[in-house]
């Protein structure tokens, strides 16, 4: 649904490069991208968010309430713009005005070599890469885990 209400505001627009299938200059295109729309797909995230992140073009997270990854490393507000579903009429203006008032920052964050290394998976893995960050945030679970159910425990009978 997101995808077609895409199609139908903005593929005649010429702000908008807006293919529904990847082509052969695909990365290419996003590189040179200011921003990268990454509407919901089979997950709550998709890997063009973080190819958008990695190739340097804002994400543009058209989705409603989701849970991104990596929380505690990767601020998202601080590397990309987040669209509720309902206002993708209104896209245009939202960039428009990033571009007028705070491109230059976000783009910056979208640099630091911290926030790059935290989605890119390395054979072996490296301190604060992407599956160190999933262990860690699985040691987190855990521990929430053990903690509630230690607290329901009763001793009494």
């Amino acid at each position: 649904k997101v995808r077609t209400e895409l199609l139908q505001h903005y593929g005649r627009n010429r702000k908008f490069y807006l293919k529904r299938k990847r082509f052969d200059n695909y990365r290419s295109e996003m590189a040179r991208s200011l921003f990268c729309l990454c509407p919901l797909g089979w997950a709550p995230w998709s890997p063009r968010l973080v190819e958008s992140v990695l190739l340097g073009c804002i994400p543009v997270i058209i989705a409603d309430n989701i849970r991104l990854p990596f929380p505690p490393v990767l601020q998202w507000q601080e590397i990309s713009l987040q669209v509720a579903e309902k206002d993708i009429a209104s896209l245009e203006m939202v960039l428009d005005h990033v571009v007028a008032t705070n491109l230059t920052v976000i783009q910056k964050n979208l640099w630091d070599p911290v926030k790059r290394r935290a989605l890119v998976f390395n054979r072996p893995m490296e301190a604060g890469d992407a599956t160190w960050q999933v262990l860690r945030e699985l040691e987190v679970l855990l521990d929430q885990s053990r903690r509630r159910s230690v607290g329901s425990y009763s001793w009494r009978r």
